[in-house]
């Protein structure tokens, strides 16, 4: 009898014991749900700052305008707090408590508490940390990889001439986006506070089912047609990122001003910029480096990828990016929906990210590769870890 061979999964991707990645998603729920919970009783209290009375800021708002939102996500908070303590306190992750709390935390969270700042104060975010990326990149390319040191230096070099020639309309633009962060600090945290408890509660109650092994068959679809998936996923991003390389011509779309100072183009550039790195990213998914660090990492080139440096983020720019979409069509309309399709968007990251937890989990996808076959129990265990080399 010939038994299926077992998979190899890097070593990157062995899991955390299950107890303690329970505890710890837990603990984190723990933390998100009260960060939150003290937010909106501060907004409770001050309700000239609550950015939920705005419709535009929250999708609850819209679709009930004379409900009280800032109240009901603090009553939702409360119990997830209440609910996470519990669980850590008496150790029950397994709990039948939490599946249904967890879904009450998603949809008030993850969407009735998002709205049309959700996409631009992210975008905004990732924008600023691009540059720093960039440097950050090229520097280790220059250090590891001899023959890129010519070309690396040179955009250096063009870099720095730039910025130098155009430093006052930096420096303008600059201000304006801390100017602006510092105004709509109330509303960021709005939106990144409850983004973060409805990701924390999302991955509780998905270990969870995880382990009851509930999810195994639909994992293993996900898992067989993630190339898809991500390839649909990473195309929510390229209206967007096109849109914003016509701010180099004098045919700017998205924009209300036909004659845009070198400040504001300077703006468009780096939201666009953010939305070139998401397509990147989601592309990572699939690819090699997406699972083994490439040769440019010096020291580290060659490692696996940590699983949870995708999963975590993805996860949560997919709840954010679900979270986004109603509000997006219901403001911008058929503007909304091509340029920002957050619809699509979206549900395909979150399959992808899916798709690529199985994959490197080893998951069976179907095509004769899967968890080991000695009898483990994954559903009660984790992932399996690789099997010895004489196994394979």
């Amino acid at each position: 009898m010939t038994t299926r061979p077992a998979p190899h999964v890097d070593p990157g991707s062995r899991p955390v014991a299950p107890a303690r990645l329970d505890r710890r998603l837990a603990a984190t729920a723990l933390v998100a749900s009260t960060a939150t919970a003290a937010l909106l009783a501060f907004f409770v209290a001050r309700p000239d700052l609550d950015p939920f009375r705005e419709a535009a800021n929250a999708l609850g708002h819209t679709l009930a305008p004379g409900l009280p939102l800032a109240w009901l996500l603090l009553a939702v908070a409360l119990l997830g707090v209440a609910t996470a303590a519990v669980v850590l306190a008496t150790g029950r992750q397994s709990s039948p408590v939490v599946p249904p709390v967890a879904v009450v935390q998603v949809v008030a969270f993850g969407v009735l508490a998002q709205g049309t700042g959700t996409l631009s104060g992210a975008g905004y975010l990732v924008s600023l940390a691009v540059p720093l990326l960039a440097v950050w990149a090229g520097a280790q390319v220059f250090r590891n990889r001899p023959a890129w040191r010519l070309p690396v230096a040179a955009a250096g070099v063009l870099a720095v001439v730039g910025i130098v020639a155009a430093r006052d309309d930096l420096a303008l633009w600059l201000g304006g986006v801390a100017s602006g962060f510092a105004r709509e600090r109330w509303s960021l945290l709005a939106v990144l506070l409850p983004l973060a408890t409805a990701a924390a509660w999302a991955g509780l109650a998905a270990v969870r089912a995880w382990r009851r092994g509930t999810m195994r068959r639909a994992t293993a679809w996900v898992t067989r047609h993630r190339r898809l998936f991500t390839v649909v996923a990473a195309l929510g991003p390229l209206p967007y990122a096109l849109a914003r390389l016509t701010w180099l011509t004098p045919w700017p779309q998205l924009s209300i001003d036909g004659e845009l100072p070198l400040a504001t183009r300077f703006q468009g550039m780096a939201l666009g910029s953010a939305a070139w790195l998401g397509v990147v990213l989601t592309l990572g998914l699939i690819l090699p480096w997406g699972e083994q660090l490439p040769r440019w990492f010096g020291r580290r080139a060659g490692r696996p990828v940590p699983p949870a440096a995708a999963i975590v983020p993805g996860g949560i720019v997919a709840v954010m990016l679900c979270g986004a979409a109603v509000p997006m069509l219901l403001l911008m309309g058929w503007v909304g929906a091509v340029y920002f399709p957050a619809w699509f968007w979206g549900p395909a990251l979150a399959l992808a990210v899916w798709g690529y937890a199985g994959h490197r989990y080893g998951v069976d996808d179907g095509t004769g590769v899967g968890p080991r076959s000695d009898g483990a129990d994954v559903s009660a265990a984790g992932p399996a870890r690789p099997a010895p080399a004489a196994r394979r």
